[in-house]
């Protein structure tokens, strides 16, 4: 990670693994990638791992990738340790506590700022996550497979 100004991010609280693969293949199985812009405000890029962890119960880490630079990963299980989840009874949020409740105060309903979209290749089926889709689709890592596409 980077040391002086730059060094504040929001995103840096959910980084658990600071190890990146040396090549974008070389992820481990059950890993995934998650694009987005650095300057994504932490309650978005949260809901964004929730969605991306209840679509894809293969998907046991997720590379953090602001900028198009991976920064490290995020892993299911801590994920959920530091993070609040629905209670089981009335499916609401806690009123306290769990990484991005800042001051506890919430506003009704989820963040509409934002979509996560789904690219797969369609050779391999290695799978990538963006939160922005006006972007061309990422190449896939394997050589030879080329772009991506958008998964339904």
């Amino acid at each position: 990670m980077e040391a002086g100004p730059q060094a504040l991010r929001g995103y840096e609280p959910l980084v658990h693994d600071t190890r990146v693969p040396e090549a974008a293949g070389d992820g481990a199985i059950g890993q995934c990638r998650l694009e987005f812009a650095s300057g994504t405000q932490l309650p978005e890029l949260i809901e964004a791992l929730r969605h991306v962890f209840a679509t894809d119960p293969e998907v046991d880490s997720v590379l953090l990738v602001p900028d198009g630079q991976p920064v490290g990963s995020t892993a299911r299980t801590r994920f959920q340790q530091q993070v609040l989840t629905p209670d089981a009874w009335d499916g609401d949020l806690p009123v306290r506590g769990g990484l991005g409740a800042g001051d506890h105060g919430t506003l009704p309903g989820t963040p509409t700022r934002f979509t996560v979209y789904c690219y797969r290749c369609g050779e391999c089926g290695h799978v990538s996550y963006r939160i922005a889709a006006d972007e061309d689709p990422p190449p896939c890592p394997v050589a030879g497979h080329g772009a991506m596409r958008m998964d339904q």
